[in-house]
């Protein structure tokens, strides 16, 4: 994986600001903006400190804890934080945990509404989008010795569905139910992409599954070993998205790992979000500094999957209303919100 040492330095500020505190009784204290983000070898992660890295260097030296951005010091810190993933991130946002968060639309539309895995929680509805980031592709990563070729093959192979709590699992309960098999059907391992390069080196492990972008670097690592993609067919896909409008078909790309031919999947739109009493004020920075110039060009050179990540994607498979803030960014910009939810 690509190391991002620029964020070396700005840990070490946050931990000398947490520790020092306001350098006089009239500053203002600095901001700290936590991004939740996913597991180290998936794509949140990387790309979460992308994010982290050009919000700092953009919002530095403005006044955001106020809710004036008028050039007062000391400034703002965006830190990027691994997770669980999608739905550890959601609970995080709401109980203020983290400010902000990288979660699947499919989860974000369960928390918006109070159903699914945040049923009779009334709190989840106050989940709110910055932007839609980048396409997520569901990827069934298997040995290939491990003679898997279709989703029903999985059936008493030992497998990792990721951690509890992961947005992840919640979609591979899905396509399983669509083919008419449990987890239990499985040997199921509930472990990050991280946690699974041994496993399946050594044969412990037959395979894992992620929702990520693309390309992940749990499975390049794994290019000795020899691996393939399980497809999920189109009709297996159609009939997913009939039940979950915001999991659609889509595809895997030839030769996004070496030697793996185009593979059919389902995919769905990796969200930013925060919680709804975000100040107004410092969504509509963090908006307007995440389509600067100076962002752009840290996507590109950062990461594979962030130069997916443009201003005109940012409304494309919105699951919860756009944050009042973000929406009087792409108001100003022209841009219509048609595609986000009404609150």
């Amino acid at each position: 994986m690509k190391q991002f040492k620029g964020l070396a330095p700005i840990v070490s500020l946050v931990l000398f600001f947490c520790l020092a505190g306001p350098l006089s009784g009239e500053a203002d204290p600095l901001r700290i903006f936590r991004i939740g983000t996913g597991g180290k070898t998936g794509v949140y992660y990387p790309l979460g400190k992308l994010i982290a890295e050009g919000l700092t260097r953009q919002c530095s030296g403005k006044n955001l804890s106020s809710g004036n951005v008028d050039g007062t010091p000391p400034g703002f810190i965006a830190v990027a934080q691994n997770s669980a993933g999608s739905v550890e991130n959601v609970d995080t946002i709401l109980c203020h945990e983290t400010e902000a968060g990288m979660v699947q639309a499919d989860v974000a539309g369960q928390a918006y509404e109070s159903s699914g895995l945040f049923a009779g929680n009334p709190e989840s509805g106050k989940i709110r989008a910055i932007a839609s980031l980048y396409p997520e592709k569901f990827q069934i990563v298997v040995r290939r010795d491990a003679r898997i070729s279709k989703i029903e093959d999985l059936k008493g192979k030992r497998i990792s569905l990721d951690e509890q709590g992961s947005g992840t699992l919640a979609v591979m309960r899905i396509i399983l139910g669509a083919c008419h098999l449990a987890e239990q059907d499985l040997m199921p391992v509930y472990l990050k992409p991280v946690f699974t390069k041994r496993k399946m080196i050594s044969g412990e492990l037959q395979g894992f599954v992620m929702m990520a972008g693309l390309p992940m670097d749990a499975v390049l690592d794994l290019t000795q070993v020899g691996i393939s993609l399980v497809p999920i067919p189109g009709d297996i896909a159609g009939k997913i998205n009939i039940l979950h409008p915001h999991l659609v078909p889509g595809s895997i790309p030839a030769n996004t790992y070496p030697g793996v031919p185009e593979t059919p999947t389902v995919q769905v739109y990796a969200l930013l979000a925060v919680h709804a009493d975000t100040p107004s004020d410092l969504v509509y920075e963090i908006t307007k500094a995440l389509w600067s110039k100076s962002m752009g060009t840290l996507f590109r050179k950062g990461h594979a999957q962030a130069r997916d990540v443009t201003l005109d994607t940012a409304l494309t498979g919105l699951t919860i209303p756009l944050h009042k803030g973000a929406e009087r960014f792409y108001k100003k910009m022209g841009m219509p919100k048609k595609e986000s939810p009404s609150p």
